[in-house]
């Protein structure tokens, strides 16, 4: 857990999850005023996934971005993990091609070496050890493969920084709450975004989690983080 920042005990993270399941799409769109939908596809995009691929989506929820990459992948093999059921039983449902299985983030149950990419999008600040949860990622997929981070991240100081943050502390909260009927979940979830890591610090995260060629590209604004890294390629001896 952060300093001063909202509890992030894997069973309380996961019931949460659980009870928000069947608005969690409605609510993510209306509260990001559309913009989720160009946010995955972004980094779909970005993942460089070719016709034939494989890909992992690590926390999928609903299976909005493992869909995506699947439309990327074409006959390819994408896989999305979760440990919320709820999520899983939703994403199952919606029928959009990915093979859906429940999994720990932070053991990840794939040999070394199995993927051609990787993301997780919007979870890793739910992670207990978000380093931990990165270095499998880089575990799973191939030498010179890519793996990505969507993620909200700290406001920016400055007008529009304050702007967000007001919008984090206040709309969010009761927006979602009164949609949801949970408002101590969007409590939660303004909390992660408005205490989490700095564009610099998720780089850094990610470095010392073994990445090559860290890059992060922001998004709507500077309110999200598109994270992308690399597998080194094994040196011939």
């Amino acid at each position: 857990m952060e300093p001063g920042g909202p509890q992030r005990e894997p069973a309380s993270v996961r019931a949460m999850f659980d009870s928000l399941a069947g608005r969690y799409d409605l609510l993510n769109s209306f509260l990001s005023g559309g913009r989720d939908a160009h946010w995955r596809r972004r980094a779909a995009q970005a993942s460089g996934l070719q016709p034939g691929g494989t890909a992992l989506d690590v926390a999928c929820g609903s299976g909005r971005l493992a869909a995506e990459l699947k439309r990327r992948a074409g006959g390819g093999v994408v896989v999305g993990i979760d440990f919320s059921r709820r999520m899983l039983q939703i994403a199952q449902d919606s029928a959009r091609g990915p093979v859906y299985a429940r999994s720990d983030a932070l053991a990840l149950p794939f040999p070394d070496d199995s993927f051609d990419a990787v993301t997780v999008a919007f979870g890793l600040r739910n992670f207990v050890r978000p380093g931990a949860a990165l270095a499998e990622m880089l575990r799973v997929i191939r030498p010179g493969a890519r793996a990505l981070v969507l993620e909200f991240v700290q406001p920016r100081p400055g007008l529009l920084g304050a702007l967000y943050r007001t919008y984090l502390r206040h709309g969010l909260p009761r927006v979602g709450g009164a949609i949801s009927g949970q408002a101590h979940a969007y409590r939660y979830l303004s909390q992660t975004v408005d205490s989490y890591h700095s564009p610099a610090e998720l780089v850094a995260l990610a470095r010392a989690a073994g990445w090559s060629e860290v890059t992060i590209e922001l998004l709507t604004l500077g309110t999200v983080g598109l994270l992308v890294g690399h597998k080194l390629q094994r040196q011939l001896s």
